[in-house]
């Protein structure tokens, strides 16, 4: 017996050909090596954003640890191809404290070009001044390959060259650290008055008896404490730097993120300053003498 197959219209060119496996292979690895690229672009930005946040934060944290007189000590930074290092004191070969801060993996610090050479950075005591000038930059090593030029200047500003060297004014960047030459003596001061304000409530008044606060040989004054003000905790650090006979150099340390209200110091009744609740406005007062910035 004979069976005939008929031929289906159609049916006989289903199937690939290798022409077309072929063709969807290639588009397949296309699509893959796009989207490596293109995960690794995006790892790299995010790992360079990473590293520079952490090398602008240890600039700022060694400036701020000098200008608070943390140990009574200044602070520097040392650079080195794949981490920045805080260490304590006047050198970093001579440090017994020094904190190690490791970049991603991916990146490296390279073109370090400070005045006077090195790699080191120290921050001046009262004033904040770095040491040196000069830039560097963070690389990413993979591919693709892209960097952030850093710069270092004078004042103590550290800042990437994609930004304004200006100062911002915002509850992180703020009024946090000044020092007052006032031109007289707080030796034989007693008391030291900080006045809140707090509207529509009457002012938060907090007095201070100065005594406890000296050292033995009131070269040293040194008070940091809590006020709740509102419900509301400020934190402050009012310390001397340089204190004689006839002049003292006195650091207030108010950071915007532990306070938000407007506040004026005083010592035996001489208004040394006024702090804006905003952050952005400093007031010396009659006896406050000369204001130094970081």
């Amino acid at each position: 017996m004979t069976s005939t197959m008929k031929k289906v219209p159609g049916y006989y060119n289903q199937g690939f050909t290798l022409i077309e496996i072929l063709v969807s292979v290639a588009v397949i690895v296309l699509l893959g090596s796009a989207g490596l690229v293109s995960f690794t672009t995006s790892r790299n930005v995010r790992d360079l954003s990473t590293g520079t946040q952490t090398v602008l934060s240890v600039f700022r944290l060694a400036q701020s640890k000098t200008l608070a007189g943390e140990n009574d000590s200044a602070w520097g930074v040392h650079l080195a191809a794949g981490q920045v290092e805080l260490f304590e004191g006047n050198t970093y070969a001579g440090s017994a404290n020094i904190q190690v801060y490791a970049l991603p993996i991916s990146l490296e610090i390279t073109n370090i070009s400070l005045n006077g050479g090195g790699s080191d950075i120290l921050f001046q005591r009262i004033t904040g001044e770095a040491d040196k000038s000069g830039t560097f930059t963070i690389n990413v090593t993979a591919r693709p390959a892209s960097a952030t030029g850093i710069i270092i200047d004078t004042s103590g500003k550290v800042y990437p060259t994609v930004s304004a060297a200006v100062a911002t004014v915002d509850r992180s960047v703020d009024l946090r650290h000044r020092s007052f030459t006032l031109g007289w003596s707080i030796k034989t001061a007693t008391t030291l008055t900080l006045t809140f304000a707090d509207p529509p409530n009457p002012n938060t008044v907090q007095t201070i008896t100065m005594a406890s606060y000296f050292d033995g040989s009131k070269t040293k004054f040194n008070w940091s404490g809590i006020v709740t003000v509102g419900n509301i905790d400020q934190t402050l650090h009012i310390h001397t730097t340089a204190l004689n006979d006839t002049d003292t150099t006195l650091s207030v340390d108010r950071d915007c993120r532990k306070n938000n209200k407007k506040l004026t110091i005083a010592i035996d009744a001489k208004t040394i300053a006024t702090y804006a609740a905003d952050c952005a406005t400093l007031t010396v007062g009659a006896f406050g003498g000369t204001v130094l910035e970081p």
